[in-house]
């Protein structure tokens, strides 16, 4: 089905110096106190490292979980929840209580505590609970940000192409509504840096996966707002939708980008405040 384009406040995210850096919605750090909100980016500005999160790429990064580690302890979390992503739609739900031991064998951890607690394959994570930071690795995939100020829920989604045409977003509101009794319609949803409408040049074949007519040959294709309708047709309000001004291609992004041929990953995260 072709949704029609809803336009919505696109906003300048402000960077947040540390180890890592990181951008934030402004809007959201001075309404929603109980929250830590951000994407991080490729790092190496003055006085920065160079901060890639990728455990699950080919050559996982070396360092990946020292960055995922350093990251938690900035924030003061004791629990990070990440997942291998396969750009499907399942979400997890994480209620808090002792972590979860982590899971041998997927992706590069090292032996030993740590704060990063790795669940079953999944793009998405959503939580009621205090002290649990939600992590998802993204390089031109649209990192979604889901906040229900009304009951102190949230989510957090890894949308690609391929996630949102299997319904990745409706599964993460779903899940709010079904485990904290969210309603759509006092959801805030951010859709964060990702490729931009004009440099997403993709094939026929997405076109139509989306619902779109299929053009003569690549073409564009806004991949936020699609999103965007697509959060509007399950509910959300439109006013209270928001879009990242960062493309992570053009325009000098600060941030990794699959389609510059960089294999690292920069992480969005979400969470309420232990």
């Amino acid at each position: 089905m072709i949704r029609p384009r809803v336009h919505v406040l696109r906003i300048e995210e402000v960077f947040r110096p540390g180890n890592p850096g990181f951008w934030v919605h402004p809007d959201w750090e001075s309404r929603f106190p109980w929250l830590v909100q951000g994407t991080t980016g490729r790092g190496k500005g003055e006085g920065e490292a160079h901060w890639d999160f990728a455990l699950f790429a080919v050559r996982p990064a070396p360092a990946a979980p020292e960055s995922w580690e350093a990251l938690g302890e900035q924030l003061s979390f004791p629990q990070i929840a990440h997942s291998h992503q396969v750009h499907g739609r399942e979400v997890l739900t994480h209620r808090g209580g002792p972590p979860v031991p982590v899971r041998k064998g997927a992706g590069f951890v090292p032996d030993g505590e740590t704060r990063l607690k790795l669940g079953p394959d999944a793009d998405g994570h959503v939580t009621g609970a205090g002290g649990i930071l939600l992590g998802v690795t993204v390089a031109d995939c649209v990192p979604v940000f889901l906040v229900d100020p009304s009951m102190q829920a949230v989510g957090l989604l890894h949308a690609g192409w391929r996630g949102v045409v299997s319904g990745i977003l409706e599964k993460g509101i779903e899940l709010l509504r079904e485990e904290f009794q969210s309603l759509p319609e006092d959801i805030h949803l951010h859709l964060g840096p990702a490729i931009c409408r004009e440099c997403y040049e993709v094939g026929g074949e997405v076109h139509l996966a989306l619902g779109l007519p299929e053009p003569d040959g690549p073409s564009p294709v806004d991949l936020r707002g699609h999103l965007t309708s697509r959060a509007v047709a399950a509910g959300v309000r439109e006013a209270r939708v928001t879009e990242s001004a960062w493309c992570t291609l053009c325009g000098g992004s600060p941030f990794f980008s699959h389609r510059r041929g960089n294999p690292e990953r920069q992480v969005g995260f979400l969470g309420i405040i232990p």
